[in-house]
């Protein structure tokens, strides 16, 4: 009996110290499955930080489910394989290349449907039996008892699946596979005994595009076959069509792994195998895996919170993970890439898209800024080149290489202002001045409402409420100007920065002083009458997302002119206050994309996020306090719908760690932070130059949450703006905190 008890205290105390070290491991601290529930629309699958791979589980594929747009909803309950890319958080589709999926049984080469998935390959799963950390993803496939794991390299999958006893264990290639895209046609190729090669030719958000592989398996296959036109062929290596596939089997032992690895070209089949012989040969599954988990670890780790809760970490970890999925790799290992349907080669940068920069301008970005500034510098050459390599324009929002207008502005002049204001090396400024010029001059149509309208925006000073999203656009638009025009003047362009200058002051022709917002305003120079508040379905098509509330706000860089508009800083403050108090009592449709409301902001769409730290140019920074507190205590959670709506490669997690920080990029492009209040007792910044910066919050708790003073470097602070040169140089910013307001 004594000896009973003794192994089981020594099982405790082994128990204990495993989950003691397990909480100091920062990956344990990160969920991926958080964003995957609600309208979050993250993945849950593996990669590595701004990788070409993103190896992640599909479920549904059609552009009806639009809850499904990075392929997974954690309201599934089956699984039609593991594709190798992924969108994180966005609110439309594309991707899911080459969908790779083990069965055991008869071969079935279509997916079957989600309530019976028995008609195809398809499995069951429960997600107590799933599993998801930075770098890795694991599930037991419960309709053919098989473990899949996944880990990944920046341009190659890797697969491990884990068999039960079986002389028909199978792994079944789809190319077809495609979210929301449309297929063209595949080809597949068996090589000997242990290698596929092809490619899927397809349409979507990112455009025409190929999709080159090669695979490897870890054992020969006994036998194979291919399927077109809807039919199996056995023994059959090679098929071209439009539902050209593959499949491979084996017999195996019970619990016998079988590994596959898979790379990615957007150019050609040969630079598929050059990018395999790169970064898989003599590579197998677990070491992939524990490069893949140090890299994250190691990246993660330069973020460092102590205090708070359990959820809190969590929420705050997995939004740093998030925050460095995109932009994305696109280009192979000799310097290939594809962009705009073109393909290129180079040696002066590093090519990158996945560019949701309506949303990453505001907060993902500036953010890199201070964290990563190598990327930083990589995506802004991306972007620059864009116009100088490709003889092409900026994207609005680029995936793949490919612009899909979607939203609206040119806010690739925004992130690449940011990181030259601040001081962000190896960005030739004068390439990058043209190249945002010529954006500001390129009148893109926006495949999301219809809107554009930048010729009449020059010629009028604003754009007419004739073209869609007319109010979002010339406020945005004002906004990219004023970066432009920044820009010149660092140059010494002195025509050009007035020329700009002038541009960046038109968000005044499109304020209705007669009903205190920015409105639609017709070509004749009137402004519509004939709708009122109330009526979403009329005031829909002159906003896009956000809404009216959201952009009432959105002047970022003529914050004291847009006081002025409301009667200065006291009616500043009264229109802050009805906004975030009056509640909306809308008629008609409610557009899907606005979410999270606090009173009349929708919080969870982008152009709202800055408008919380406005109380604080108006005099009344306790406001802003309160407001980030009530943000991160309410629109965040630990659980898979805990993010309010679309993650947006980033934003939505950017926002949490700067309001977490205690600060935040109310203006991106002037290299300062507007301060809000810090949510735990400690937070460090590992910079890349080798300093850190911490943030200190003194007597920090659920009642103290109000800003009593501040000191940097332990003098005594009083501005309500942080320099970026202070966060760079490394020190301290100490909170003292207390329950009262500090008017």
């Amino acid at each position: 009996m004594k000896k009973e008890l003794l192994i089981c205290f020594f099982t405790t105390l082994i128990s204990v110290a495993s989950a003691q070290q397990n909480k100091n491991d920062v990956l344990s601290w990160v969920d991926p499955f958080i964003g995957t529930g609600g309208h979050g629309h993250t993945f849950p699958g593996a990669t590595t930080p701004f990788g070409m791979i993103q190896l992640s589980p599909d479920q549904n594929t059609k552009s009806g489910d639009w809850d499904w747009c990075s392929g997974y909803h954690y309201s599934s309950k089956t699984i039609m394989g593991f594709s190798h890319n992924h969108l994180s958080g966005t609110g439309w589709a594309d991707l899911g290349d080459i969908l790779v999926m083990p069965t055991v049984g008869q071969v079935k080469m279509v997916p079957g449907s989600e309530d019976k998935p028995e008609t195809g390959y398809r499995s069951k799963f429960t997600h107590d039996k799933e599993i998801a950390s930075p770098g890795y993803y694991s599930v037991m496939l419960d309709s053919y008892g098989i473990k899949a794991e996944l880990t990944a390299s920046p341009r190659v999958g890797f697969h491990k699946y884990t068999f039960p006893k079986s002389s028909e264990a199978n792994i079944i290639i789809d190319p077809t596979n495609k979210i929301f895209g449309n297929i063209y046609h595949t080809l597949v190729s068996v090589e000997g005994n242990n290698k596929i090669k092809g490619y899927c030719y397809s349409n979507g958000w990112g455009g025409k595009r190929f999709a080159y592989f090669v695979m490897e398996f870890s054992k020969p296959f006994k036998s194979y076959g291919v399927y077109a036109d809807g039919k199996i062929k056995n023994d059959e290596k090679i098929a071209l069509a439009k539902d050209a596939k593959a499949f491979v089997r084996f017999s195996t032992e019970d619990q016998e792994s079988i590994e596959v690895k898979v790379s990615l070209s957007p150019v050609s089949t040969e630079n598929a195998q050059e990018n395999f012989d790169t970064e898989a040969i003599n590579v197998d599954f677990a070491k992939a895996k524990e490069t893949a988990q140090k890299t994250w670890r190691d990246l993660i780790g330069r973020f460092q919170v102590t205090g708070g809760t359990e959820s809190q970490r969590k929420i705050f970890y997995t939004g740093v993970y998030h925050t460095f999925i995109a932009p994305n790799l696109y280009m192979d290992v000799n310097g290939d890439y594809v962009a705009a349907q073109e393909n290129m080669n180079t040696k002066w940068f590093t090519n990158y898209s996945t560019y949701s920069y309506w949303d990453g301008f505001r907060a993902t970005h500036p953010l890199l800024t201070i964290m990563d500034q190598k990327h930083t510098k990589e995506f802004a050459n991306s972007l620059i080149s864009r116009y100088t390599d490709r003889k092409d324009h900026m994207p609005i929002w680029e995936l793949c290489g490919y612009d899909n207008f979607c939203m609206l502005g040119y806010h690739s002049a925004s992130v690449i202002w940011d990181a030259i204001s601040k001081g962000v090396p190896g960005i030739d400024a004068e390439k990058a001045f043209a190249a945002m010029k010529d954006a500001s001059l390129t009148d893109k149509m926006s495949s999301s409402d219809g809107g554009g309208g930048l010729n009449d925006y020059i010629k009028l000073g604003y754009t007419p409420s004739e073209n869609g999203a007319s109010v979002s656009a010339t406020l945005e638009y004002s906004y990219d100007d004023w970066c432009i025009q920044q820009l010149a003047e660092k140059l010494g362009k002195k025509e050009e920065s007035e020329v700009y200058k002038k541009r960046s002051m038109n968000f005044l022709n499109t304020f209705n002083k007669e009903n205190n917002h920015f409105w639609p305003r017709q070509k004749d120079g009137k402004f519509l009458a004939d709708f009122t508040l109330n009526d979403w379905k009329k005031l829909q098509p002159h906003w896009v997302s956000g809404n009216i509330w959201a952009y009432d706000f959105f002047v970022p860089h003529q914050i004291d002119e847009m006081m002025n508009l409301y009667g200065g800083k006291k009616g500043f403050e009264e229109k802050l206050d009805k906004t975030f108090t009056e509640a909306l009592h809308m008629e008609g449709e409610q557009h899907v994309d606005i979410s999270g409301f606090i009173g009349s902001l929708g919080f969870g769409d982008e152009p709202g996020h800055h408008v919380p730290y406005l109380y604080n140019y108006a005099g009344s920074p306790y406001k802003t306090q309160k407001m980030v507190k009530y943000i991160r205590d309410n629109m965040y959670a630990a659980k898979p719908d805990g993010i309010v709506n679309n993650e947006d490669c980033g934003q939505m997690s950017a926002w949490y760690i700067f309001s977490s920080l205690g600060f935040y990029p109310v203006t991106p492009g002037k290299p300062v932070y507007a301060i809000g209040a810090p949510q735990f007792p400690k937070a460090s910044l590992k910079l890349e130059n080798g300093k850190t910066f911490t943030v200190i919050a003194d007597k920090i708790s659920d009642k103290n949450i109000y800003v009593q003073k501040m000191f940097l470097n332990g003098k005594e602070y009083k501005s309500w703006e942080l320099n970026h040169s202070d966060i760079m140089n490394g020190g301290e910013l100490r909170f003292v905190m207390g329950s009262k307001p500090v008017k």
